[in-house]
């Protein structure tokens, strides 16, 4: 179960209302599985406020009947106590005075149709998809190089172009961009901490007020900006492993 807001917290947002003040508040929750929690949101046409309001009177009166499960009552003290984040990294172009962000995977071969891009940056996206506010502290890269530990690259603060809020209210987001060479710079000294490794994929994370720590989804190392020349994923592979047996052969033997 999730807890879903009945009205928007935001314009644009499903069953917004700008007369209804405390989004936030009990009186514009409703509990909702993670299916119909999405279904709702994406089609609120036909899950109007009304029909919202009349399943919370539903489980209102069930709740007087039998009150929350355990479970449900777990659900809801952990959805206003713990942040909820998601990390993605991402691209940017900027162009004709607009900023433009996509997955990082397709900033190199991004193309605009009305204006020639100006500029290309690496960033990571967080986003606030719970019910309470929270401080983004740092974000940065996790570089996976098949050791057992990956190496942490974080986004140096006097590097960072775009400073957003720190603080992410609820169903909000926000993107810290860097220049592509600032990011080569930093992954290629910290590569120099370790021999004969490779990386192989990345993936963004942030580092949370609360303590906490996000990760994105792995994404191939193809698209970190380190290497000289233009590379393909196959290269890549065979690259790692000709790294892997050169580890071997330089293990100490029983």
């Amino acid at each position: 179960m999730e807890v879903a807001h009945i009205r928007a917290e935001k314009p644009g947002g499903p069953r917004f209302d700008a007369n209804f003040i405390e989004v936030n508040s009990e009186p514009n929750l409703v509990l909702l599985c993670h299916k119909h929690h999405k279904w709702v949101d994406r089609h609120p046409d036909a899950y109007p406020t009304e029909e919202l309001l009349i399943w919370k009177e539903r489980q209102a009166a069930q709740g007087r009947g039998g009150g929350l499960s355990a479970e449900q009552l777990d659900q809801v003290v952990k959805a206003f106590t713990t942040p909820k984040a998601e990390a993605e990294a991402v691209g940017m172009i900027s162009a004709g005075g607009e900023n433009i962000v996509s997955k990082i995977e397709h900033l190199p071969e991004f193309q605009l149709l009305n204006a020639d891009p100006e500029a290309r940056y690496l960033g990571v996206r967080i986003s606030n998809v719970g019910a309470i506010g929270f401080g983004v502290d740092a974000v940065g890269y996790e570089i996976d190089i098949h050791a057992p530990a990956p190496l942490v690259y974080g986004f140096p603060a006097e590097h960072i172009r775009h400073q957003p809020p720190r603080r992410l209210e609820p169903q909000t987001n926000a993107v810290w961009i860097v220049d592509p060479e600032v990011v080569c710079n930093g992954i290629r000294l910290v590569m120099k901490t370790v021999k004969v490794y490779v990386p192989a994929r990345f993936r963004a994370f942030g580092h949370l007020g609360s303590g906490g720590r996000v990760l994105g989804p792995w994404v191939s190392a193809l698209y970190l900006p380190i290497w000289r020349d233009q590379v393909t994923q196959e290269w890549l592979d065979g690259f790692a492993a000709q790294a892997e047996q050169t580890r071997a052969k330089l293990r100490p033997k029983p």
